[in-house]
């Protein structure tokens, strides 16, 4: 799955933490973004159990603040810049959010499930 918010974002320094969306959908192979077409995506759900290959990417403008990716709302995985291997749960959710006052644009989260945990036939779906 392949994510961005192509333009500018402003998170006013009053908020905590603001959940950023997304605009643009690159790639939704297996299903993990649900996009009907009208709203912003707010979150991505992981499809199959394994590990993931995730990136975290964004340019946060003038040293303003940081974003970062959280899994289940709770626990943060990694903030803006960074990539890892991630063990994932099936239904899994994923969200980006940024810190009050953070000025970024371009902001993007990609995610390749490297290995299933259980086997997928080819030419199968689960």
């Amino acid at each position: 799955f392949s994510v961005w918010n192509k333009g500018e974002i402003k998170i006013p320094r009053e908020e905590l933490e603001e959940k950023i969306l997304f605009n643009w959908v690159y790639c939704n192979v297996g299903g993990a973004i649900e996009d009907d077409l009208v709203n912003d995506i707010q979150s991505i759900t992981i499809p199959v159990s394994g590990p993931y290959l995730l990136n975290l990417g964004c340019q946060i403008l003038g040293n303003s603040g940081q974003i970062c990716l959280k899994l289940n709302k709770r626990e943060k995985l990694m903030e803006g810049g960074r990539c890892d291997i991630i063990e994932l749960d099936e239904d899994d959710v994923l969200e980006v959010f940024g810190t009050g006052g953070t000025k970024v644009k371009d902001v993007n989260v990609m995610g390749v499930l490297l290995r299933p945990r259980l086997f997928i036939t080819p030419g199968t779906t689960l």
